[in-house]
């Protein structure tokens, strides 16, 4: 199976349930713990999911597009870490 096609399958069973586990996705899909720590990474990193220890939640489409204006924004003193925002660290 290609990555994408691993994460739309991954994504899919995380937007299927409000919360889902790390655990429960490898019993789900019958991929290795490797491959499902692999594709929950892309979509972390995509913005597109939430995770809080082994759980995994999709964020609302408001929620992905605010968080990834902010901790793309060079200009904005905010970040967006683990549902928190804080401000950003200023270099030096």
């Amino acid at each position: 199976m290609r990555e994408e096609e691993q994460d739309w399958l991954i994504y899919c069973l995380i937007v299927a349930r409000e919360r889902i586990t790390v655990p429960e996705l490898e019993s789900e899909t019958g991929l290795e713990r490797p491959l499902v720590e692999a594709s929950a990474a892309r979509l972390l990193k995509g913005m597109i999911v939430e995770r809080d220890g082994e759980s995994l939640r999709a964020m609302a489409v408001g929620e992905s597009l605010a968080k990834c204006q902010v901790n793309h924004s060079d200009s904005l003193s905010l970040i967006i870490e683990n549902g928190i925002i804080r401000v950003r660290k200023e270099d030096g």
